[in-house]
Order: C-alpha cells, then structure tokens, then sequence
C-alpha cells in the first residue's frame, strides 16, 4: 500500500475538504476552515519527494487528478519548493484556488497551525500516560498494509524488506525497508529505551491512531547481529467463532461445565489462544457470566455482550500468572482464562481455583491430549506427583488438542483430538495408565471424544485437505487409512 493511501483514508473518514503535508510539519486536515492536526511526527521533505511520487509517477505535472488505491479520483497540487516542500489533496467538490491570500481559509489555517501546539501523541504504553513520541506514517501504512492482507504479525528489520505473517506463513511485503530510527523510534520512554539498552530487547503495547479507527498493537523491539528489530502483532477487535475456525460447534460444550478445569494443548503457534477466545465469545453471546481472563500478552479484546468481562495482560496489569489467579480467586468470577500453564505456581493456582468451583479455561504446550496429563505432572517433584493426579482426576473436565495442517486452498486448518474426563479416564489419570485415555478417544465417539485420527478423515472428506497431507500428520496412518476406506 502506499503511504498516501494511508492518510487518503482518514481524509476520507473524517470528511475533511483536504488534507495538507508540508516539509518538516505535523499533517493535517481542513474542514470548514479550520485545522485537524493528526496525531503522527512532522514529515521530512524526502518523504514528501515520495509521496508526490506515488500520485504522479515520473512526470513533473505539480496539478492535476491521480486515483487512490480503491480507486477514487483525488485532486492535488504540489509545491515542491523552495522554502518547503508542500503537497495539497482534495476531493474534486473541492478544488483549491490558484493562489491563496491572507483571507484564503488554508493560508489562515497554516498560519494558525504554526503557533498551535502540538496535540498528545496517539501511541501510548499499556497502563500508563501517552509518551510523547508518535508512529512513523511509513511504519502505519505499512501496519494498514499488514492489517488489510489479515496477517496476524507484521515483522521490521533495520535495511531488510518488512515482512507478514499470513496464515502461518512469512510473506515479503513490497515496501522499502525500514531504517533504525523508525524502528528505535517505536520504543515510546526512557524506561523501555533503559530496558532495551540493558537487556536487548523491550516488550510494550501501544494504541496507535489507523485509517479505521484506533488500533492497539503489542510490539517488541530488539538487538541482533545486523542491527535492530520490531515484531508488530495488532490486536483483534472481534474474538472469531468456532464455525469461522473451521472447527466444529460441538467444542461449545468445553465452555459449559460449571466447574473444573479445561485445557486446549498443542505446539506453539496451533491457535490454541484463538480457540479460547472463541470460547469466550460463546459464552459472552450466551450467558450472563464474570470471565476475568490473564493473557500475555492480550490477542483479543472482548466486547462485553452477556459477560462482565476483566482483561489483565501480564506485565502491565498483573506481576504474573500466578499471582493473577490468586487474586482472581477474590475477585468472584465464574470463568478464568489463564493464556497458559507454564510454571508450578501457575499450576498449583489453576488446579486450586479449578477445585473451588470456578472453570478454569487454559492453554499448555504438549503435542497430544494423552500426553498433556503427563506434561503437567512432571513440573512437580516425585513426592507432589500423587497428589496433582489426584487433583487431575477430580478437577480436570477436558482437553482439546489441535494442530494446523496444510489446507487445499492454501491456508491451515485445524486438526483436533478431544479428550473428556469419564470415570474410566479419571481413574486412568489417578494410576498413571496413560493407555487409558487413549482407549477413551478411540472407544468414545457416542460420547464426543474424537482422535486426531478421526478428525483428519473428516477433513479429507470434506475436502479441506489432500490424503498425504493428512498421513503426514498422522500419529496412526494405518488407522487413518482405516478410517478413509
């Protein structure tokens, strides 16, 4: 996308008459007269050069007609100095004079905006007051870019191209590359410039003003052997259902146990947080509920329908997992979604609240559900193992685990296997017979328990994905050929 684009959309947006960028000055709008300035820095004159190159292309013609992106025609006129660079775009019902003089709206307008100050900055740290620095347009037409391709990452490297991350895949954006001043630049106080500088690398989120509307973003910038870096991940607006995931609406059951707890498991990067936010919005669309979620960092923002719902993003809202859940345990939720059981304490907290009549809804890093049991008792010592199998056998209600495979149309899709608790897999959890789970899946189906096995036959079926792409992610290929004959 281009960097005009970018600005032609707010133009649009806010119904200005034009939109006014001039050399080593903040952009702004003129509606009726009088100036909008936008929340971004002053524009240097071979960003200018660029821009008027993008609507003109390699003809010196400073006035005329160009089409934007969406195809609608705009007028300009640019002034390429000197003193200064100056370019004008306005919408063809309002075509600027040839000359201005001092009672011309614009001339008045400029010179107001030279004795106004500058307006608080749009990009602000989680949970504290706005910095003063402001987005690069370049880094924010690149995140719209980023933003209307539906990638989930937009990645920035000091003289590399920019990159996305689009369905699991790393894409090549065509853009120039960022230098290291735009990318140091997105680091908003002095306390993360200390951090970066101590530890090689910040994490932080702001909200940055885009084209649609304000947009929070987490980003982290760091060191590496060439020069800097950015990973850009904006945050979702609308959590997705079940049904847009491409996984079954049955899966609404994982978020109807009145107690207990329920963990969705796979390897990193399997769209385990995605599919607890859906759950989320399941019950946000269904039922009047207190959901406190503790996220690192937060991938969705909820929109409260049925729900009271509570946001704490580690870091900035909350010391930790751990300490979160505790404090939750007093703040008289019906739900927790705790973004991930990494450590004994978090552990130890989840089962805990689990068993004191909350459910308990969490994402952990194993390959299978069958294997997910073991991965949480291991983090204890051998003397501890009895008792959290215990604990298991009483408060856990489900594992759901999936992985993206490959799909026909060039996406990913998800495979899951399903694992609920019956009597006869809480007594395998309690004697360590981890056979015993697996049995369950593959006996289970009246009762909804699905292999990975199973649910790849059916996306064969369906279509949705080739034969070998499902014998690769296969634990049991003859079974699945079994299953496909």
């Amino acid at each position: 996308m281009a960097i005009i684009d970018t600005f032609l959309k707010l133009m649009v947006e806010r119904q200005a008459e034009r939109l006014v960028l001039v050399s080593d000055r903040t952009p702004f709008l003129l509606m009726d007269g009088e100036t909008i300035e936008l929340s971004m820095p002053a524009l240097r004159e071979d960003m200018l050069r660029r821009i008027s190159s993008e609507m003109i292309g390699e003809e010196e013609r400073y006035e005329g007609k160009f089409l934007s992106a969406n195809s609608v025609e705009f007028g300009y006129r640019v002034q390429p100095g000197p003193p200064e660079w100056r370019i004008e775009i306005h919408t063809l019902g309002a075509v600027p004079r040839e000359g201005h003089t001092a009672e011309d709206p614009l001339t008045r307008a400029v010179a107001g905006f030279m004795k106004t100050p500058s307006k608080p900055a749009a990009m602000e740290v989680a949970g504290r007051e706005p910095s003063p620095g402001r987005p690069d347009p370049e880094l924010v037409a690149l995140l719209d870019q980023a933003l209307l391709e539906n990638a989930s990452d937009l990645f920035l490297s000091s003289g590399k191209p920019p990159r996305i991350r689009r369905n699991g895949v790393i894409v090549a954006l065509d853009a120039g590359a960022p230098n290291r001043q735009q990318i140091l630049a997105l680091v908003p106080d002095d306390d993360a410039r200390g951090a970066l500088e101590q530890c090689g690398s910040v994490d932080f989120a702001v909200r940055w003003e885009m084209p649609d509307g304000p947009r929070r973003i987490r980003i982290n910038v760091f060191r590496h052997l060439d020069g800097v870096a950015a990973a850009l991940r904006p945050i979702r607006r609308r959590a997705p259902q079940l049904s847009e995931l491409s996984l079954s609406e049955d899966l609404h059951q994982l978020a109807t146990f009145p107690n207990g707890l329920v963990l969705v498991t796979g390897v990193a990067g399997s769209g385990k947080s995605t599919t607890l936010a859906a759950l989320v919005d399941f019950l946000n669309r269904t039922r009047p509920r207190h959901i406190i979620t503790l996220e690192d960092p937060i991938e969705y923002e909820h929109r409260e329908i049925q729900c009271m719902i509570h946001q704490r993003e580690v870091g900035s809202n909350v010391e930790s997992f751990a300490t979160g859940l505790r404090a939750a345990l007093r703040e008289s939720p019906d739900v927790i979604l705790l973004g991930e059981m990494r450590d004994h304490d978090t552990i130890s907290a989840a089962l805990t609240a689990a068993e004191t009549g909350h459910l308990v809804l969490s994402t952990l890093h194993s390959a299978s559900a069958s294997t997910a049991i073991n991965r949480i008792v291991d983090v204890f010592p051998g003397h501890q193992q009895g008792h959290i199998r215990s604990q298991l056998a009483l408060s856990l209600r489900a594992v759901l685990s999936q992985r993206l495979v490959p799909s026909r149309s060039g996406g990913l899709v998800p495979a899951v296997e399903k694992l609920l608790v019956t009597p006869a897999v809480a007594n395998g959890i309690r004697e360590g017979q981890d056979h015993f789970m697996r049995n369950a899946m593959l006996t289970g189906g009246e009762d909804g328990m699905i292999t990975l096995e199973r649910s790849l036959a059916t996306l064969v079926r369906d279509r949705l994905i080739d034969r070998e792409t499902a014998l690769r992610a296969a634990t049991d290929p003859k079974l699945l050929l079994h299953l496909l004959e």
